[in-house]
């Protein structure tokens, strides 16, 4: 449920993205504490709401995301350090991205807390750190329930005593990977400059594209988005040439793409004479608070640039996710099947992928049904030129008019249902649109289910991500068990086992066979956690035989990842 550092557009397959969770700041001064003037009870129920928050209190109905409860331990600590409660929490939280805590609480009777010990700190006029304090409360409060039975005193409270102020109030993420650590990764502001040319200005001064991403949930789960960036290029006297910055604190991966960024836009556009200079261009994410890497916003950057040297104007509805080379290839990524699914929730009904990402997409086929891919047209593109076309306002004719007859397809089965798409007028538009535009991959795969040819399994990269979304939380608990040699289970630690066993057990036809050794391992693991110790057998023997269950599951991933084939289809 927990989304895990929300936003952008950089799932790698196999490849830690952000998706972790950030302790707080403990050292930065908020507020003094010892200048608090709340009285016990008042300051208890407070507390008490805000650990309910961290804890992520009910994850069957309600979404806290990483960066609130992180935002709401750091104040509940403020308020109590010395407590086992926020110890305990903050530990489960850094060192597992969970907490087993079970308070029962709801989102209203939490709301409560918080509001009446925001109205206790407010009653004593004139203490400022009492209005500090009451600022990150009240935050916290509208993000936890926007439309709640308090918002227009929260807001009213907010407007006497100012806005809260968060700026590095995170610290580095942990990693969450069961199988991969990214312990080296440094995340700072990436900058790049090129030589300055003779042209006078840019054609544009700023461009905005949306990009695709993944939300990785706590529980494991993953559901798609799609998120803005933007570039604005600024006359700026200090810069010679040209500063292509990134504003916010991004990973290697990130910061390597915009180094094959800045070689692509000299490439195109040193002889070409479009490069002014004196500019600094800012590239910044909609979610620009956040820690963010990997590679796959490579492209909606390039576009972003490019467009501001040529002037291209680009549409709105356009939507992509993609590595880059400095020679213009849109390159491999991971999650394509949810970063596409989340496009229409900003109402993006074109999407780019990777050319080499297009079994992904069959992935949506076999996993939803056509209906995904009726909704949105998705092209897969092998260069950057390809990705302009579609990505333009004002399309080529070609490109428009294969756009509008998938349209007509569409309505035609809107209208009539699925069977129409036996219909020779559907699969004449369906050959036409491929003819003229082959990486038109929604016609082209319902041209295959028209035809009784279409994709029944899921590709390997889909076979693996439905294998670990389903099954990441638990994996974790059981390394973590491991691990340690520590006994830590609860009656929601078996319920959840026996969820991710069911929807394993649910989806297991529909994997890649070569998955299956795999697939079962998992499955037996899973069965080991969620039936518990037998009854004769005590923690210690439980968690041998527990660590016998993992050692034979990563014997199986690893004889996977040692099989060319497989290494070529999930990387190649």
């Amino acid at each position: 449920m927990t989304t895990r550092l929300i936003t952008l557009f950089f799932l790698l397959a196999g490849a830690l993205f952000a998706d972790s969770y950030r302790p707080p700041n403990m050292d930065k001064e908020l507020f003094k504490t010892d200048k608090l003037a709340i009285d016990k009870i008042s300051r208890t129920a407070l507390f008490s709401g805000l650990i309910s928050v961290a804890r992520d209190f009910d994850d069957k109905e309600n979404e806290v995301d990483y960066e609130l409860r992180s935002n709401a331990l750091a104040i509940a600590g403020r308020l109590d350090p010395e407590s086992e409660t926020f110890k305990d929490t903050a530990d489960d939280l850094e060192t597992r991205g969970k907490t087993n805590a079970e308070d029962g609480a709801t989102k209203s009777a939490i709301s409560a807390k918080i509001y009446r010990g925001i109205r206790a700190l407010l009653r004593k006029k004139g203490n400022s750190d009492n209005e500090k304090c009451a600022a990150y409360c009240i935050d916290i409060a509208l993000r936890l329930d926007p439309d709640g039975k308090y918002e227009s005193k929260l807001t009213t409270y907010r407007d006497k005593v100012g806005k809260a102020d968060w700026k590095d109030m995170l610290k580095a993420p942990t990693s969450r990977s069961p199988w991969d650590r990214n312990e080296d990764n440094e995340f700072k502001e990436r900058s790049e400059t090129i030589p300055g040319g003779d042209a006078e200005k840019f054609a544009a001064t700023q461009r905005v594209v949306y990009g695709l991403s993944v939300l990785t949930l706590s529980n494991g789960r993953q559901a798609g988005a799609a998120s803005s960036l933007s570039a604005t290029a600024l006359r700026d006297k200090d810069t010679e040439g040209i500063e292509f910055h990134i504003d916010q604190k991004v990973g290697n991966m990130t910061g390597n793409s915009l180094e094959e960024i800045q070689k692509l836009m000299r490439v195109r556009h040193e002889e070409a004479g479009r490069i002014p200079s004196g500019y600094k261009v800012e590239i910044t994410f909609e979610d620009k608070d956040q820690l963010l890497d990997g590679p796959s916003a490579g492209t909606a950057m390039s576009i972003i640039l490019d467009s501001l040297f040529t002037g291209l104007e680009l549409d709105d509805r356009f939507a992509i996710t993609g590595a880059i080379t400095a020679d213009g290839k849109v390159t491999r990524i991971g999650g394509v099947a949810g970063k596409v699914r989340g496009a229409t929730k900003k109402g993006c009904n074109l999407v780019g992928v990777p050319h080499e990402n297009i079994k992904g997409v069959s992935d949506i086929l076999v996993l939803g049904g056509i209906d995904p891919l009726i909704n949105i047209q998705v092209f897969s593109f092998k260069t950057l030129d390809e990705a302009l076309m579609v990505a333009s306002k004002n399309k080529p004719e070609k490109v428009q008019s294969t756009i509008d007859d998938f349209n007509k397809v569409a309505s035609i089965i809107k209208e009539k249902g699925i069977s129409s798409l036996s219909d020779r007028k559907v699969i004449s538009l369906l050959e036409s649109v491929v003819e003229k535009m082959p990486h038109h991959q929604s016609a082209q795969i319902l041209l295959s289910v028209a035809k009784k040819k279409e994709a029944k399994i899921l590709s390997v990269g889909g076979s693996f991500h439905q294998i670990n979304i389903k099954t990441s939380a638990m994996v974790e608990k059981v390394q973590m068990m491991t691990w340690s040699g520590k006994f830590n289970y609860t009656s929601s630690d078996r319920q959840d086992a026996k969820e991710s066993l069911a929807e394993l057990e649910e989806v297991a036809e529909k994997l890649d066979p070569r998955l299956k050794d795999y697939n079962e391992a998992m499955l037996s693991i899973l069965k080991v956690y969620s039936n518990g110790r037998d009854e004769d057998e005590d923690d210690e023997s439980f968690i041998k035989r527990l660590k016998k269950e993992w050692e034979e599951l990563s014997a199986k991933r690893k004889k996977l990842m040692g099989d060319p084939e497989i290494v070529e289809e999930l990387y190649g």
